[in-house]
């Protein structure tokens, strides 16, 4: 029987919500101090999304010896993003390399509407969840919907916040189930919650799930 997307399972796990601001650790939006993969259907560089400093003890459960950052990559001007990518961490974390993708369509935004790459880059802090960001319960999920994206765009561990809880989370490597660690929405509110760049992505949410023994990290997506 497939798991709802909320309930007692998610109860008692918190998590943060990602905001602009300053916080002690080195977290931050957009940049490209990482060595990014070349997207083949845009030919740029893939977009370095949100860089988590692994320094911060909050995220001690995904800290692997080697990494000492954790990058949140993707194209987000074409249909790369669309289908499951994985990507491969070294050298700390500042080496990404394709591992594989599955898209197949031949879609990439029109100028006016891309994003830059490089994305502009800001500072983040990271903010314990409200009760009201975790869908303990069928309301509590429509409410949590309700707030990502016009409150905040990033939601960093804790309790994924999945339209229909996802199946293939094996690591292509070692075949173990991979863990979740975040999801990125774009920005519906009237402010701008990130006031570098009008972040749009499309009416979608971005999955990250993250092998610590293999330091690889997986994207999906889900529609909003």
């Amino acid at each position: 029987m497939r798991k709802k997307p909320y309930g007692k399972h998610w109860k008692g796990i918190k998590g943060y919500r990602v905001i602009e601001g300053n916080d002690v650790y080195n977290h931050y939006f957009g940049g490209q101090d990482c060595d990014l993969p070349v997207c083949k259907l845009c030919g740029e560089k893939m977009h370095q999304i949100f860089c988590f400093d692994l320094k911060d003890e909050r995220l001690s459960e995904i800290k692997a010896g080697e990494l000492n950052i954790l990058p949140l990559v993707s194209c987000l001007n074409c249909s790369m993003v669309w289908d499951d990518q994985n990507f491969q961490l070294s050298n700390g974390g500042k080496s990404i390399q394709v591992i594989s993708q599955k898209n197949t369509d031949d879609w990439v935004q029109d100028e006016e509407y891309r994003l830059p790459v490089q994305l502009p880059r800001t500072n983040v802090k990271l903010i314990e969840m409200k009760v009201e960001d975790i869908p303990t319960n069928e309301n509590d999920y429509y409410t949590a919907f309700d707030l990502f994206g016009s409150e905040y765009l990033c939601r960093f561990l804790g309790a994924p916040l999945y339209d229909e809880v996802p199946e293939d989370l094996d690591c292509p490597i070692c075949n173990k189930e991979m863990k979740y660690i975040a999801t990125i929405t774009q920005d519906l509110g009237e402010r701008k919650l990130i006031s570098v760049v009008d972040f749009q992505l499309g009416e979608m949410n971005i999955f990250y799930h993250f092998c610590k023994d293999c330091l690889v990290i997986k994207t999906q997506i889900q529609g909003t």
